[in-house]
């Protein structure tokens, strides 16, 4: 089945070429590993007036973790997290599990990787930062039970929202893999999205603001943590745009879709052989990427 799903995606990638599906120059989307927990502090903060005493501690495997540049999501620069090899995460998207690294003994038991700050406040009223979620989970598992966790917990509350106040998750965002789909997503289809040439991931969100009550004159911590669910497969990831965790609130970015949306998932219309082909091909292929 392996075999076959590669062929698959191989005789898509063939095609949409063939039929000019994907046009544009690719960015130059770079990561770079990173576990060092004050390097990465450093890369997140930005105006922090009220707060002090900051500690940060990283949870789960080291190749998790990094710093990017020149990102398709219009961040710019920033820390991300992944549940599997934070490398991997740039790169051409195809059909099939191109994004699936699973950490340790099979399993979830080594796929739950979070980013603990601590800080004392003294007069801050909110904690902002600005960011973006992604997953191989798209659109595939849309309205399963197998979707990845995401969470971003500000003192024990998940403060991790879309721009109507839902939480951030993949049903959320995928209701079933043909949709409907939150307006805050972004379907990075192979061959055809701007972004696919330069990410892997299958689906993300446009740019989300975080913001949440802080208590004062106490001690807050925020958690952010990505995990796979049911198996160590089929990785998610968070995107924290650099200088903008504070208290002060950062300027909006944009909806930073490049183009995409959130529509159904597009094939070439089958007004040609070429098309034609495609189409069955790609209707074939989506479903080979099953647990």
């Amino acid at each position: 089945m392996k075999f076959l799903g590669k062929n698959i995606a191989l005789i898509v990638v063939g095609v949409t070429a063939a039929i000019g599906l994907h046009e544009g120059a690719a960015i130059a989307f770079t990561i770079t590993p990173n576990n060092n927990p004050n390097q990465l502090l450093t890369n997140l903060l930005g105006n922090t007036a009220g707060l002090s005493n900051f500690t940060i501690n990283l949870v789960g495997d080291g190749r998790a973790f990094g710093t990017f540049t020149d990102d398709p999501f219009r961040l710019k620069s920033a820390v991300a997290m992944s549940t599997g090899r934070v490398i991997d995460l740039a790169g051409v998207n195809t059909i099939g599990t191109d994004l699936s690294t699973d950490f340790g003994l099979p399993g979830v038991s080594g796929d739950s990787i979070s980013m603990q700050i601590s800080f004392d406040n003294s007069t801050a009223d909110n904690l902002f930062f600005q960011y973006v979620f992604g997953s191989e989970e798209f659109v595939e598992f849309g309205g399963s039970q197998f979707n990845d966790s995401f969470s971003l917990t500000l003192n024990g509350f998940n403060q991790a929202k879309l721009s109507d106040g839902k939480t951030v998750t993949i049903n959320n965002l995928a209701v079933t893999p043909f949709g409907p789909f939150h307006p805050d997503f972004i379907n990075n289809r192979v061959g055809t999205a701007p972004a696919s040439a330069v990410t892997r991931l299958d689906g993300y969100t446009k740019p989300l603001l975080f913001a949440a009550p802080l208590k004062k004159n106490a001690r807050n911590t925020l958690v952010i943590n990505v995990r796979d669910a049911s198996d160590g497969i089929f990785d998610s990831a968070v995107f924290i745009k650099g200088g903008t965790l504070g208290t002060v609130r950062p300027p909006d970015i944009g909806d930073g879709d490049g183009g995409g949306d959130g529509g159904n998932p597009r094939v070439p219309e089958p007004s040609s052989t070429l098309g034609i082909l495609a189409f069955g091909v790609l209707s074939a292929g989506f479903w080979w990427k099953k647990r």
